[in-house]
């Protein structure tokens, strides 16, 4: 006898834990939301490159509050995937920042930063795998060197790129005078 009684405890704990979900739930949609996050994702300029469409793809929020997560995505056929080259590892948390993709002389180049490498450029000569990874040293030297690529000059090396910064920033400029300075008359 007192199994049964357990037995007609436990259905009940089930029964309203189930009628809770749903009021959870029908409560969540009335409010505009859901019982379990999903990030909001927005999908940045797409370009063709050999048949395929390409973009970046921007993943907020979601189980991980505040996060942003980058991915390049293909579409060829119908079927939407990430870069399977870039993006191979399950365990992948996406990029921290990206920038792109820029097709020039039948070559595609997209921009991005990890937390291990900093910022590299991908290279596609064809739609798949990479045909190369040229590192950069910052955000400013990534869209230099896309500004480049797409006047069809060639991608510069990091030290070519770290060499050109220091002589640019080694120039004398001409000081000029402040308000201050001209109103004093000196």
């Amino acid at each position: 006898m007192p199994i049964v009684q357990v037995i007609l405890g436990l259905r009940s704990l089930i029964v309203k834990a189930v009628i809770f979900f749903i009021m959870a739930a029908l409560l969540a949609w009335a409010l505009g939301g859901t019982l379990f996050p999903r990030p909001e994702v927005v999908d940045y300029g797409k370009v063709t490159f050999n048949g395929t469409e390409w973009w970046l793809r921007m993943l907020a929020g979601g189980d991980q509050p505040g996060a942003v997560r980058w991915y390049l995505m293909a579409r060829n056929g119908g079927k939407t995937f990430p870069q399977p080259h870039l993006h191979g590892d399950p365990e992948d948390v996406g990029w921290l920042d990206a920038t792109g993709p820029v097709v020039a002389d039948n070559v595609l180049y997209v921009a991005y930063q990890t937390a291990r490498e900093g910022w590299q450029i991908a290279v596609f000569e064809q739609t798949a795998p990479v045909s190369r990874i040229v590192p950069a040293v910052d955000r400013l030297s990534v869209e230099r060197q896309l500004a480049r690529v797409r006047d069809g000059l060639p991608l510069q090396g990091r030290d070519e790129e770290r060499i050109l910064r220091e002589a640019l920033l080694d120039i004398d400029v001409p000081k000029v005078p402040d308000a201050q300075e001209q109103v004093d008359g000196r």
